[in-house]
């Protein structure tokens, strides 16, 4: 920030400083004295009257000598001067066609530039403009410095910030973000509390009726395996809410791919009618495996409510980057299937409104904690949703 300030600070100095210059040179060039006039002391006006008689000459049109670049100027003007032997004379036009030559005569150049002054000035500028920026500076600092802070660990911010500052609109504002979004924390927190407690109740009623049912044991350990996922699941979504809020630390390792999407795909060994088809290139990746599987899961839920017979799972390594598609035979993806990734949209289609919800937005989360993207397009292939997330190799 104080490398910001004194950026700032000296652009500003500086184009002020060049403003008033090129002012001053833009005035005298448009605005130019009326009458041209040349200055001498008056101790020279003083010899000059008292020697008259050999400094004027009254010359006629013929003894006029002058350069023809100076002959413009003297018809235009009526007065030039000019430096012959390194000695100055002024010529100057009378009335009736007269033309006089005065001189020699010694000139004066002109006041000279008081550079202590001249210094002083812009020294008062520059101090006028420091003591201007420098209370905001300091403000935004503070503001940078919570912003910071807050980045962290999310809690309401009071600034330290005077009513009369510029900025106390935008620190009030800054100070109520930050109690809402508090607030929203804290019910979020509350919520998944509440929703753990309130999802696990009914689980351990489904494992006491499934203990007393008349089901095949295949079906009984498929059910088991359910119930068993959906709490696993529940942690998973509770720990990816913490590190949404970064209350965790997000680490990358080396996975077996093939394995992870195995396994997510035997979660589906219900669905009979549906054939999945696996297509690997790629063994082992760098990701974080537990949320990658949730990524999986939703991806292959999604896809399990509009295939009609297979999907197609392929997995790929191209320019350093790690692909993962998941492809099935359905209608397609809606019109707006761009909305679909933020969180409770669906498509426009009726048909296909039941699905699509917070878990594309999930999938675009933790794409984007690997910092990868998702994609949603149509299959060539088989027509239906080809629904792709990609993230960097960085096995560093």
């Amino acid at each position: 920030m104080n490398q910001k300030f004194l950026k700032l600070y000296v652009i500003i100095t500086i184009s002020l400083i060049a403003l008033v210059l090129s002012f001053g040179q833009l005035y005298n060039y448009f605005f130019p004295a009326a009458t041209p006039s040349i200055q001498f002391s008056v101790d020279e006006f003083r010899s000059l009257i008292e020697n008259k008689q050999y400094k004027i000459k009254e010359l006629s049109a013929s003894q006029l000598i002058i350069p023809e670049s100076l002959e413009q100027k003297f018809a235009q003007q009526g007065i030039i001067k000019v430096t012959i032997d390194q000695q100055s004379y002024v010529y100057l036009k009378g009335e009736n066609l007269q033309n006089f030559r005065i001189g020699p005569i010694n000139l004066t150049t002109g006041q000279p530039t008081n550079w202590a002054a001249f210094i002083t000035f812009y020294l008062l500028l520059g101090g006028l403009i420091l003591l201007f920026i420098r209370p905001i500076f300091r403000d935004l600092s503070l503001l940078q410095s919570a912003a910071k802070r807050f980045s962290k660990k999310p809690e309401k911010i009071d600034l330290a910030i005077r009513s009369n500052s510029s900025i106390a609109p935008l620190a009030g504002t800054f100070t109520e973000m930050s109690e809402r979004i508090e607030n929203f924390i804290q019910l979020h927190s509350d919520l998944s509390r509440i929703i753990s407690h309130e999802i696990r109740t009914p689980l351990s009623r489904m494992r006491f009726a499934l203990s007393i049912s008349d089901y095949s044991d295949e079906e009984n350990e498929q059910i088991e395996r359910d119930i068993e996922e959906i709490e696993l699941r529940l942690e998973q979504y509770l720990s990816f809410a913490r590190l949404e809020h970064q209350h965790n630390v997000f680490c990358q390792s080396r996975t077996h791919l093939n394995q992870l999407i195995e396994s997510e795909i035997n979660k589906f060994s219900l669905y009979k009618e549906l054939n999945f088809i696996l297509r690997k290139d790629i063994i082992t990746v760098n990701c974080e495996a537990s949320f990658m599987a949730i990524a999986m899961q939703n991806l292959l839920i999604n896809a399990t409510k509009y295939a009609k017979q297979q999907i197609i799972v392929t997995t790929s390594l191209d320019e350093g980057f790690y692909t993962i598609h998941v492809i099935d035979d359905g209608p397609g993806l809606p019109i707006n299937a761009g909305a679909l990734i933020e969180p409770f949209q669906q498509g426009e289609n009726d048909n296909l409104a039941s699905g699509y919800g917070l878990g594309l937005y999930i999938v675009k989360q933790i794409a984007s904690w690997h910092g990868g993207t998702i994609s949603l397009c149509n299959s060539n292939e088989t027509g239906g949703a080809d629904i792709a997330i990609r993230w960097p190799k960085n096995d560093k």
